[in-house]
């Protein structure tokens, strides 16, 4: 899967990074999934009432989501998805790279082919461990984290 770059776009307070719908969706439901995890599969239209996201756009996502190992489906009555892993073992960073490949802030990393200056560039150094760091956050939190979590309304 090809790497992705991180969207910065100019928001009302100032500069966002951006990450996709797709990808915030995915991980709404995979943390849905994990918090609701009594040994049964939850229907998609379960998971996009509770979550809020469109059944069509969420079945696609969730197919993605099991096409990199990480769901589990049940077809027929009673059917629906379920986490593949326990959900202590499933980083957010494993979602995000299952959507969107591997994320970068700039084009050249990690593909040093993409930018003629790889070899010189002073600045990469400073995006690289920029892009390692944020793969450490997201590795280090995982679905089991996120369930925990008290949310207000």
């Amino acid at each position: 899967m090809p790497t992705r770059s991180v969207g910065i776009r100019r928001g009302q307070a100032g500069t966002d990074v951006r990450i996709s719908s797709r990808c915030e969706y995915g991980l709404r439901a995979m943390v849905h999934l994990a918090g609701h995890d009594r040994g049964r599969p939850i229907p998609l239209p379960a998971i996009a009432a509770a979550e809020g996201i469109p059944a069509p756009f969420l079945e696609r996502i969730l197919a993605q989501l099991r096409e990199a190992g990480l769901l589990k489906t049940t077809r027929g009555v009673g059917g629906g998805y379920r986490l593949a892993r326990p959900a202590a073992e499933v980083a957010v960073d494993d979602v995000v790279t299952a959507l969107e490949g591997p994320l970068s802030l700039v084009g050249c990393l990690p593909d040093d082919g993409a930018c003629e200056r790889a070899g010189s560039c002073a600045s990469r150094v400073a995006w690289r461990r920029l892009d390692d760091a944020i793969s450490d956050a997201l590795g280090g939190i995982t679905l089991e984290d996120l369930t925990k979590e008290t949310v207000s309304p």
